[in-house]
């Protein structure tokens, strides 16, 4: 049964027969996402029997894409005593347990007890900035090489882990976001939000992600920073920042301080519902990070058809496939970017969807996961899997 800590994954997978699985997810962002696409996973793959989902947090709407196999235990989600009490009461139970799987690496330790009361092996996810190096997690440390098989989202993020952690190569799978093709499409633009937005008759660059000191990697100031340059070149220009957080106050000073706050529209946090139309609002996606473990935001907006300028400095570079699903710059050179954007602009007009998204489409992400249990039933050494 597979099982997912709070904002990770502990999976429990038995020989060759059908498995009992449980997942802990819950929350907002790339890392809740993934866990979500892979409960989905998990509950098409024919090894899987049943699923038990422990939520440390229910985000909007998640009550209505729950599959049918899975349990669901609401109780965990009443913060941090409720959810380790819930977790201790699972890792008690008689059930078999054949696979733990960890999807953040500070909940390691109690992982990995997990799996040590249960004989089962180990597996731990690892998706960004937060696995690239070792001075955040302390006794954590002492775990990484008693983990029978990592799974990461980029070649990027497992690169940058393997070098700290020693871990071997061949001990890494690796396990790329997805994204709903029939959900991200291109579309016109939704005249209601662009009349919520006054965005009528202008260009319009776009980044979406939460607005929080710790992630000021996402490249909101590299874009700012180039808007008066940008707007001497391209009139009626407006970027819109689509999510929400503590920073934003910071963000909105900035903008008036460089006398763009009339360009800077921020949308505030929307719903999943919503982000596909809000993605067709725009005439480039940009997004220069530099920490991203991949960057799901790119490619639901290549999805959709819009261009998209990525970082070639992070895990961006593999979800743009090294360029071929959109523009790679280096954040740190300003000029590098207002061509890039200005280059979007251009092939706006005659943009479609790029079929190569296909190689992150949900049907793809399935396989892959169904892969990787199959490995994990029969294989007695690491697995090999990209």
């Amino acid at each position: 049964m597979p099982l997912s800590i709070g904002r990770s994954s502990k999976i429990s997978v038995s020989g060759a027969l059908p498995v009992r699985s449980s997942v802990f997810d819950g929350g907002f962002g790339g890392i809740a996402k993934f866990n979500r696409d892979f409960l989905e996973a998990l509950d098409s793959c024919p090894l899987i029997e049943r699923v038990h989902a422990l939520p440390r947090l229910i985000p909007d709407r998640f009550d209505d894409v729950i599959p049918e196999s899975i349990v669901y235990d609401r109780a965990a989600a009443g913060g941090k005593t409720a959810f380790l009490r819930r977790l201790l009461a699972h890792a008690r139970t008689d059930d078999r347990v054949d696979i733990v799987v960890c999807g953040h690496l500070n909940l390691l330790p109690v992982a990995w007890l997990c799996a040590r009361r249960h004989g089962a092996r180990l597996a731990a996810v690892i998706h960004g900035i937060d696995a690239w190096s070792s001075r955040t997690f302390g006794l954590t440390r002492r775990f990484t090489e008693r983990v029978d098989a990592y799974i990461a989202v980029s070649q990027h993020t497992a690169g940058k882990f393997m070098a700290w952690s020693r871990v071997p190569k061949d001990r890494v799978v690796i396990l790329p976001n997805c994204v709903d093709l029939n959900r991200f499409r291109p579309q016109d633009r939704d005249p209601g939000l662009t009349d919520r937005y006054g965005l009528q008759s202008s260009k319009v660059i776009m980044t979406v992600g939460r607005l929080a000191s710790r992630e000021r990697y996402k490249g909101f100031d590299e874009v700012i920073d180039i808007l008066p340059r940008l707007s001497t070149q391209v009139p009626r220009l407006k970027y819109l920042i689509v999510g929400d957080g503590p920073d934003r106050p910071r963000l909105e000073a900035k903008a008036r301080s460089l006398g763009v706050s009339d360009q800077v529209v921020f949308a505030g946090r929307i719903s999943e519902v919503e982000k596909s139309a809000h993605y067709n609002l725009a005439d480039a996606y940009v997004m220069p990070s530099s920490g991203e473990g991949f960057g799901i935001v790119l490619i639901e907006a290549a999805a959709c058809g819009v261009p998209v300028v990525g970082s070639c400095m992070d895990g961006s570079r593999e979800a743009l496939l090294g360029g071929r699903l959109g523009r790679l710059v280096d954040p740190n050179r300003p000029g590098e970017l207002v061509d890039a954007i200005l280059a979007a602009f251009r092939a706006r007009a005659r943009s479609r969807r790029n079929a190569e998204i296909e190689v992150f489409s949900s049907d793809n992400f399935k396989r892959r996961v169904a892969a990787w249990i199959g490995q994990m039933v029969h294989a007695a050494e690491p697995l090999r899997l990209c």
